[in-house]
């Protein structure tokens, strides 16, 4: 780990981590400012928790929109992705005639949600799956056109997928999705502070992500994304003061009594993230995941190739072990990284690399898995 693991960030000491992707890691300057805000509202919660709590998250808002290109009247800041997503799907109008797609990369709690959703409209529910290693956009595209019967009304995919790490073709799935008369809804929790934000020229409906993952933002904090169509009709899951509110912002801005310090931290945050940028710290960081690939394949198998990887995460099929087998001797080499099962069941691991990380990192984790694979 670099010297930046203890001057920038509370990490333990000895600690490898490669795995900021699942909770994020706030950073000491951002847990600094948040100390601050906390210390403000205390003073006073009667003020800073009321009137003027909106108006401020209204500027973050804004600040966040223009650090990623959203436009601040269809944006909201909300609890998490799962607040956004629920919030979406609880809101978009699902009849018996409807069908929504999913494919079975997605993070499972939303899938979940559709089929509860669906289930509770009668409308139809298809899981598409995705085979890994991915096979690129014309064999995604073909399974949705054979598997798929009929109109359809929502598509749900991710910007990147969570625990596979694929980078999907957004463009072109939103593209078959109108040719079959529907909706785009994209989950894009590995978007922001990692790959550009774009939905007006993805054509996508709705966007609902986090913040707290790729910036060195306090956590939890999320936001969505609506176009014109759903701006007014889209609500949060919880009937708050505040949800027949007709200013986006503000329908968002009060879940009930909550903590908006992460929320209120989001300037900070992209601040820093920016200074890496600038300094090439997060190139770095690309360059590393690249090598991380190149080492750990000769190992294990890269879920996608390289048009379908994303610049900072990576995922591996580890063929031959389980996934607590992985996660036990992660655990004892005090080396953080994400391990679960595939859609298939198969035993992914996934890395994501961080300013603090260097090669001695990725040196140790293939030096682990080599004695995990072959023992």
């Amino acid at each position: 780990m670099k010297p930046a693991a203890s001057e920038e960030f509370a990490l333990a000491p000895g600690l490898i981590q490669l795995n900021h992707a699942s909770y994020g890691l706030a950073s000491r300057t951002v847990a600094d400012a948040a100390a601050k805000h906390r210390r403000r509202i205390e003073s006073d919660p009667t003020r800073y928790l009321g009137a003027e709590l909106t108006e401020d998250l209204r500027a973050r808002t804004v600040h966040m929109c223009r650090a990623f290109g959203l436009t601040p009247r269809h944006t909201a800041l909300c609890s998490n992705a799962t607040s956004g997503a629920a919030a979406i799907i609880a809101s978009v109008p699902l009849a018996p005639a409807d069908t929504v797609v999913v494919l079975d990369t997605e993070y499972s709690s939303i899938n979940r949600a559709w089929q509860v959703a669906c289930k509770r409209a009668g409308a139809r529910y298809i899981e598409i799956a995705v085979p890994l290693p991915f096979q690129g956009t014309a064999s995604l595209l073909s399974r949705l056109e054979n598997e798929v019967p009929g109109p359809v009304s929502y598509l749900q995919t991710s910007l990147i997928s969570s625990s596979a790490a694929l980078r999907l073709p957004v463009a072109e799935i939103a593209d078959w999705a109108r040719g079959r008369g529907g909706h785009l809804i994209l989950d894009a929790a590995h978007g922001p502070g990692h790959v550009p934000i774009a939905p007006d020229t993805w054509g996508v409906a709705a966007v609902f992500g986090t913040l707290h993952k790729w910036l060195p933002a306090e956590r939890a904090v999320g936001f969505l994304w609506l176009t014109e169509q759903l701006v007014d009709r889209v609500r949060p899951a919880e009937v708050s003061l505040t949800w027949d509110s007709a200013d986006l912002v503000e329908r968002f801005s009060w879940p009930g009594t909550f903590d908006p310090v992460p929320r209120l931290c989001l300037g900070a945050a992209v601040a820093q993230w920016v200074r890496w940028e600038h300094e090439g710290r997060l190139t770095e960081c690309e360059e590393l995941a690249d090598h991380a690939t190149a080492t750990l394949e000769a190992l294990a198998r890269p879920t996608a190739g390289r048009e379908y990887l994303p610049p900072r995460l990576r995922s591996f099929i580890l063929d031959g072990v389980t996934v607590t087998e992985v996660k036990s001797a992660l655990s004892k080499a005090d080396m953080r990284a994400w391990v679960g099962p595939g859609p298939s069941g198969e035993c992914l691991l996934r890395i994501a690399t961080h300013v603090y990380n260097d090669r001695g990192d990725i040196a140790a984790l293939a030096e682990l898995l080599e004695e995990v694979l072959h023992p």
